[in-house]
């Protein structure tokens, strides 16, 4: 029996299947998900542990890349300022990389008359500035070899986020369909760039300490003696040197979404145990002064987010119910984000009134403020919105899932791209 057989050169089929647009979303999320976390020094080296927390960051990160990309905004800004507090002082090796060594919990002090704990940049410059320790001579090399940055995965994941940005602009370009999804995907990879920027130089998963040893026969307190009395002697919640860390920008709205997060989510920062042995990854840092700049980058990043599920506004869904509820779903996560902002604007500007209203003495930001309201408020307060946002954030990625059971013809065409490359 003779053999078939095809003559000429036989192309592709240009098409794709339900499992590679799944694949590739899943590919790419977790990708970016995975490699763009880096996690605070920890208190448990257990590999269970570590992959515990991990993957709870890596879902916060899918739910909510906007405010992880403006807390590594944040923690950038602090570091920048600590490089710059040290170089005043002379110390000119000082780089980005040890201040985010040491706001990652790095530095541990060790005093005769006080049980280890972690002290950020800022207290290590005070340490340092005021004679209590010895400037800490580590190399940024010593500390780049204790960071396990997998150069790997970071080709990786930026080979597979711009393979995936080239495939949905190709999509666009030829007006072919784009699954919501993908939409969300692509959204989240818009968040994960500017975090990758922020982090670029704190170290990946560092889980070895530098100590340092107070000088001569000082103790820690000499320090506190040494110390503005009325400002010593406040209560502190993490360490006794908190009195040392710049008061909180009163326009820095991270701090009470972050609040938010953690009385809705018992995720907070205080510690049974103090002081404390490291710091938790919801600690914020406090980057002093807010600029205006600094302050349109994040609301920037956060309303690209929200505004790039508004694309899906006229998509194809299988029913017209989950039409309507993704697009509700949508207004709801720009809905919370305009409420919680004017509502911040608004108790910033009335925050003396409203002490003196509700009997509360003077304080100076909002997150001082919301913990001495009433518990019902303060549910009320968080469950409207991040308890809204959250259920949003939700439906739009189980229905990007579901939404794949219907999509139009066009979704499983692949981009032509000898269309869209110059060729002869």
């Amino acid at each position: 029996m003779e053999t078939p057989l095809v003559n000429g050169w036989v192309a592709s089929p240009n098409a794709r299947g339900t499992i590679d647009i799944i694949w590739s979303c899943v590919v790419t999320v977790f990708l970016c998900s995975w490699s763009v976390l880096f996690l605070n020094v920890p208190d448990k080296h257990s590999f269970r542990s570590y992959l515990s927390t991990k993957l709870s960051w890596v879902a916060f990160t899918i739910f909510f890349p906007e405010i992880l990309a403006s807390f590594a905004q944040v923690q950038y800004l602090s570091a920048r300022h600590s490089v710059a507090a040290f170089h005043e002082l002379g110390y000119s090796d000082w780089s980005m990389t040890h201040a985010f060594f040491a706001d990652m919990g790095g530095f541990m002090l060790d005093s005769p008359d006080y049980p280890r704990f972690p002290v950020n940049a800022h207290q290590v410059r005070y340490l340092v500035e005021h004679g209590f320790v010895d400037y800490p001579s580590i190399h940024r090399d010593t500390i780049q070899d204790k960071n396990k940055a997998d150069a790997f995965v970071r080709i990786l994941t930026s080979i597979q986020i711009l393979w995936f940005a080239l495939q949905c602009i190709g999509r666009a370009v030829q007006q072919l369909h784009v699954s919501m999804l993908e939409l969300d995907v692509v959204a989240i990879v818009l968040c994960t760039i500017p975090t990758f920027y922020f982090w670029f130089h704190k170290p990946l998963d560092v889980d070895t300490t530098v100590t340092l040893y107070m000088e001569g026969s000082l103790q820690l307190s000499d320090v506190l003696a040494l110390a503005d009395p009325d400002i010593a002697k406040r209560p502190w919640k993490l360490t006794p040197l908190d009195f040392i860390n710049p008061h909180p920008d009163p326009f820095q709205i991270l701090d009470p979404i972050m609040w938010a997060f953690e009385y809705l989510l018992r995720i907070g920062t205080d510690s049974k145990h103090v002081p404390i042995t490291r710091f938790k990854n919801t600690a914020r840092m406090n980057p002093g002064k807010v600029t205006v700049t600094e302050w349109m980058i994040s609301t920037t990043a956060a309303l690209t987010f929200i505004l790039i599920h508004f694309i899906s506004w006229n998509f194809h869904f299988p029913t017209s119910l989950e039409q309507t509820l993704s697009r509700a779903a949508c207004l709801t996560l720009l809905g919370v984000g305009f409420s919680f902002g004017n509502l911040w604007i608004l108790m910033i500007w009335q925050l003396p009134n409203l002490c003196r209203w509700t009997g509360i003495p003077q304080v100076d930001t909002v997150t001082e403020y919301l913990p001495h309201i009433h518990p019902f408020f303060q549910y009320l307060l968080t469950v409207t919105h991040i308890g809204a946002y959250g259920i949003a954030r939700i439906f739009i990625i189980v229905e990007g899932c579901a939404g794949l059971r219907a999509l139009p013809a066009s979704s499983f065409r692949s981009v032509e791209w000898s269309d869209l490359l110059p060729h002869i």
